[in-house]
């Protein structure tokens, strides 16, 4: 027995007693006999995964039952195998259960009734009504059920066959040609926040909000939304106690899903300057937001599982580090890669090894996959797919007459150009990580061309050379952009890189860089996510603020218009090159004034094309005002808010300094949910999602001086 006391909720307890029951009911469709209804490539793996997920977070429950229809299943998603089950479970469930169901397929609009249909294997989308399962008969069936927890997941909208960089949405195949499906999402939110108030003990999460789709990921192996479900559900959204509520799940499902998708574009604009500076016109496509949606009314806890005893399903992260140089300035690196960056790494020289093994050490690296450590994947195909590797390499380089140059490492062992792109083609790694850190040298560009894989494969290639009077300049830069940056988000090279450019173009080191990849985000640092949403103690505000204590920086005021940042864009790409974009981003996003932005724009270029540029973005930005931003886009009608709409932008500008752009929808979901939520409710509940707890207070000191 369970007993009941700190840090165990009443719901825990019946739970985890047997007092309770939960009650799990998981479908999902990939294949569909109406060829009207195109097919789907992951719905029945994120079924099937999820359901993995599920019976790990409920070991310890006695008392569970667990129904899953999908397309690999022993019983195929037919509609009156799904009725029968809904129906079975409604007249069995008791008061003190829970009842979670999920659905990952399809979500049809019915034009004539403007009803909103889950579509099963057998559906029929011109006879809807008979053939499909209808949101508005799922939750009467579900309101007949004495059972007062319950939860409904739905992903639907779902965008069809993705792939990184391009795609199609949800489609209806007529003949040859091909048509978007009526978009459900409006009414299946309506449907459902009339449920919602009609019980306090209802929730409901949607993949994404209105005029959205779901995306599906080929390096997810699943939709977006589920993956991190299934993530939250295997620990990740546990909170101090171990605890996964309905609640923690959403939080981390919200973030996780934002972060992701903002770092796969980040990555595709470096791609897509890399392919405009060499004059290529196919451009990848940028995804358009998802946000998942929570539609509950009342406030209280819905437990889904305990976080289990051993979990790890990170992918695998491997690195060697070559210090060639004989100094120990890699050595912080080491740490910060093994600690934060979550590589098994390996440090060159070795006191048992010689030199001459460390060709050896490369090829293991690039080569190995630690499958059988792990216990999570069964092949040493499918672990490669799995695994970022990570080399780091510090020594001298020589050029020689016949074009072949050579990396000269500890005790004058030599490494070719060509051996190390051989290696790298060899590699079935999915994603490399390459940085030559080479003092002194002057054909890196070189290098950098010479290792470049096929454009498909994620690939990453950093190279500098610091001064010969300041050999560890480079290294020490790479160290301050991993320390300083956000562990719980984590860093992709995309961001890493716009970083480097900026330090280092302040110091005169040129950069030399090359991103490829249709597989994935490519992360240097892949973020502390298990602690992002934990229920720590909230910071309290001291009784009285000390006037030194409000004297802290403030977030920048000045905002670019479209279409100065346009121009500006295209000014810096003329001179500085295909990352012109990110150096903009990154920099208007920290000054107040047109000036600061060029003075700060202006160190990135080399001397001699400085003043060209400092006239001409003079004169595009003296040609018309920036005007500020009045309303937040998202920003629901103030008519039905209880707080000020200045507070509400307010609140949305100090948020965005500690967690970015994201702060427009963290501020919109609470005041979607909670409309007359006090203002000081409302603070403290945007503290919550700051995972750095001095953040946290800093934003409550501000908005409460």
């Amino acid at each position: 027995m369970c007993p009941l006391g700190v840090g165990t909720s009443r719901s825990t307890y019946t739970l985890k007693t047997g007092e309770a029951k939960l009650w799990v009911f998981l479908v999902g469709v990939n294949q569909y006999q109406d060829d009207s209804l195109s097919s789907l490539r992951y719905s029945a793996t994120d079924c099937q995964g999820l359901g993995e997920a599920l019976s790990k977070a409920t070991q310890g429950f006695p008392r569970k039952e667990v129904i899953i229809y999908h397309d690999f299943a022993a019983q195929p998603p037919m509609l009156e195998t799904v009725r029968a089950s809904l129906q079975r479970i409604v007249s069995e469930a008791q008061l003190q259960d829970t009842i979670l169901f999920y659905f990952s397929g399809h979500g049809v609009l019915d034009p004539k009734t403007q009803q909103a249909f889950l579509c099963l294997a057998d559906t029929q989308k011109d006879n809807l009504v008979a053939t499909g399962l209808g949101l508005q008969e799922l939750l009467q069936m579900l309101g007949e059920s004495y059972a007062y927890q319950q939860l409904i997941c739905l992903d639907t909208c779902h965008s069809g066959d993705m792939r990184l960089g391009g795609g199609r949405g949800a489609v209806e195949i007529q003949g040859n040609s091909i048509s978007p499906l009526l978009n459900p999402t409006p009414q299946l939110m309506h449907v459902l926040r009339q449920r919602a108030a009609q019980s306090k003990g209802f929730c409901a999460l949607l993949s994404c909000d209105q005029g959205q789709q779901s995306w599906e990921f080929p390096e997810l192996g699943h939709g977006v939304f589920t993956y991190y479900l299934m993530q939250g559900l295997l620990g990740e959204a546990a909170d101090s106690q171990g605890v996964i509520d309905a609640d923690g799940l959403y939080k981390y499902v919200y973030r996780q899903t934002l972060e992701y998708i903002q770092k796969t574009n980040q990555q595709l604009r470096l791609i897509n300057q890399q392919k405009r500076s060499r004059g290529e016109t196919h451009l990848y496509a940028e995804y358009p937001l998802q946000t998942p949606k929570r539609i509950v009314e009342g406030v209280g806890e819905l437990i889904l599982g305990i976080k289990p005893a051993i979990t790890d399903s990170r992918p695998l992260r491997q690195a060697i580090l070559v210090e060639g140089l004989g100094s120990e300035t890699l050595l912080t690196l080491n740490q910060i890669l093994s600690e934060t960056g979550g590589f098994n790494l390996e440090y060159w020289p070795q006191p048992a090894k010689a030199w001459s093994e460390v060709r050896g050490a490369i090829q293991a690296c690039l080569r190995r996959s630690n499958a059988s450590e792990r216990g999570s994947l069964t092949s040493s195909s499918e672990a490669e797919e799995k695994v970022t590797a990570l080399l780091y390499l510090r020594g001298e380089v020589e050029e020689i007459e016949d074009g072949e140059a050579w990396l000269i490492l500890g005790q004058k062992v030599r490494i070719s150009r060509s051996w190390l792109r051989q290696e790298l083609y060899r590699s079935g790694i999915a994603k490399q990580i390459v940085v030559l850190d080479c003092p002194g040298a002057s054909s890196l560009s070189n290098w950098v061309e010479e290792l470049q894989l096929d454009s498909g494969q994620g690939q990453c290639l950093i190279a500098a050379a610091a001064p010969v009077e300041e050999p560890e300049l480079f290294s020490q830069v790479l160290q301050n952009t991993l320390v300083a940056a956000n562990s719980q988000v984590g860093l992709p090279v995309a961001a890493w890189i716009a970083k480097l450019r900026t330090i280092l173009g302040r110091k005169d080191i040129p950069l030399h860089t090359w991103l490829s990849g249709t597989q994935g985000v490519i992360e240097i640092l892949p973020g502390k996510i298990a602690s992002v949403f934990q229920d720590s103690p909230q910071p309290e505000l001291p009784s009285e603020i000390a006037p030194a204590m409000t004297m802290v920086e403030t977030p920048p005021a000045f905002i670019l218009s479209s279409k100065q940042s346009s121009h500006l864009e295209q000014l810096l790409i003329a001179l500085a090159g295909p990352i012109a974009s990110t150096f903009l981003q990154e920099v208007s996003a920290q000054v107040s004034s047109s000036q600061e932005l060029i003075n700060r724009l202006v160190i990135l270029l080399p001397q001699h094309q400085r003043s060209q540029f400092e006239q001409q973005a003079i004169s595009l930005l003296e040609s018309s005002t920036a005007q500020p931003q009045t309303e937040s886009s998202l920003m629901p009608s103030s008519k039905h808010l209880a707080i000020d709409a200045s507070m509400l932008r307010q609140c949305e500008r100090e948020l965005a300094y500690f967690v970015g752009p994201i702060a427009s929808f963290l501020v919109h979901e609470v005041l979607e949910s909670h409309p007359q939520i006090s203002l000081t409710e409302l603070v403290k509940t945007l503290a919550a999602d700051i995972p750095d707890p001095q953040k946290a207070l800093k934003f409550l000191q501000r908005l409460q001086s």
